[in-house]
């Protein structure tokens, strides 16, 4: 995933404790030279940073630690706040005080007007809204037709959690960390992810926070530069699942956002959708996998269609996996060739993975650039820019690569290697 070079050594923390201790308590969690930049506080700074403008707590050093510490193996994990983020919506991390000094040094949290929910087209209403669907639940319907490419809806997280938290730290503690984070989120915030769905019925009110946040969460990446995190956004969350999606995501670590955007011209009255798991998995495998991690019988079109229909799509995705071993072997012994390539592409189409396009793109520019066609190559890795700066982002290393590619294709590395004995 993502991997950042931190400053490390500034900010001196005050090992947290894994004791209960009150809540409001206004003794600070750390200490700082006067050359620091950070200064974690308590939970009696939030309202203050919530509802004053002018407060000092409105630049990047504004982070709270909210209730009891949990220990795992000698580190301990704490919910911490920002109640400024995102003008007042706040966002909440799990983790240990080691990584949240590394988050906070994140440009995103520098300033907390950085970023916001971002309407798509600004200044006018979300192009969709919030409807109910048989056997689904709540999902968003759009309310206007929307091109291929298009925004359609940019969200910072209410909660994000260390992936070792996730793992190891055990049920109890880790809802007793989330209810903290999630009750220190604007009210807005914290009653949106409230609404959000469980998929059972809860008994508590820390088993529904937990089971929400495990229900609605997505990896977005090394925020602290070593650990993955989970995080959980209220509205992206509403986006029901197709292995044909409509829609397709990424995480922009710039402004800490997750972006969804249109993979195709969509028209009104469409529900908004995305792939919770690989679809390019054979149609048994993917309704499997649905139902044991996400407790639901896939209902798409594709796992729904006629037993002919369902066997050509797997033939073609056996055909795919076939093409990606083929042509990612760089080896003189390879079989890969410039007509497998755009072969890939066809069978990228037929499927419907329009998200994902770029990938195949990229494998057509490689072949080409490898026998020497430089025209065919700079088609490819147009093509590939295009769609992977939209859909992954505009610094992708591979980005980069077919770049270079362009401008230089007799210089690029690979240049004619598939010629090469």
């Amino acid at each position: 995933m993502f991997s950042f070079v931190v400053g490390v050594g500034v900010v001196q923390l005050v090992a947290a404790t894994s004791a209960y201790h009150n809540p409001f308590s206004t003794s600070p969690i750390c200490t700082a030279s006067p050359v620091a930049d950070i200064c974690l506080r308590t939970q009696s700074t939030l309202e203050e940073a919530r509802n004053d403008s002018d407060s000092l707590l409105f630049r990047y050093e504004s982070w709270v630690q909210v209730g009891a510490c949990h220990n795992l193996n000698g580190e301990n994990f704490c919910a911490f706040s920002n109640p400024s983020f995102n003008r007042g919506q706040g966002i909440s991390v799990i983790t240990t005080p080691e990584s949240i000094t590394k988050i906070a040094y994140r440009t995103a949290f520098k300033n907390a007007t950085i970023t916001e929910n971002i309407r798509t087209p600004s200044e006018s209403p979300v192009p969709y809204h919030v409807a109910q669907f048989p056997g689904k639940g709540f999902g968003l319907v759009t309310t206007r037709s929307l091109r291929d490419g298009e925004l359609v809806m940019s969200r910072t997280p209410a909660v994000m959690v260390n992936a070792k938290a996730v793992s190891n730290l055990g049920r109890d503690h880790l809802a007793d960390l989330l209810r903290n984070g999630i009750e220190s989120l604007s009210s807005e915030h914290k009653s949106q992810y409230l609404n959000l769905s469980t998929h059972d019925e809860v008994a508590a009110y820390e088993e529904k926070v937990y089971k929400i946040f495990k229900t609605n969460s997505f990896r977005t990446g090394a925020h602290d530069g070593e650990s993955e995190f989970h995080s959980t956004f209220t509205e992206v969350s509403r986006l029901n699942h197709d292995c044909r999606p409509n829609c397709a995501y990424y995480f922009d670590h710039t402004i800490f956002a997750h972006r969804v955007i249109a993979v195709r011209d969509i028209t009104p009255g469409e529900e908004l959708t995305i792939s919770y798991y690989d679809p390019l998995q054979p149609s048994s495998k993917r309704r499997q996998r649905l139902s044991q991690d996400w407790g639901f019988t896939c209902s798409c079109k594709s796992c729904t269609a006629g037993a002919q229909q369902i066997a050509e799509s797997d033939k073609r995705i056996e055909e795919v996996h076939q093409l990606w071993k083929e042509l990612d072997d760089y080896t003189s012994n390879s079989k890969a060739t410039p007509e497998k390539a755009e072969r890939l592409v066809q069978l990228y189409k037929q499927e419907g993975i329009y998200g994902r396009l770029h990938e195949a793109y990229y494998r057509a520019a490689v072949e080409w650039i490898g026998v020497g066609n430089a025209g065919k190559a700079a088609e490819h890795a147009g093509r590939c820019i295009d769609r992977g700066r939209i859909f992954r982002g505009p610094d992708r290393p591979f980005i980069k690569n077919m770049e270079k590619l362009i401008v230089d294709p007799e210089g690029y590395p690979g240049w004619k290697f598939r010629l090469k004995s």
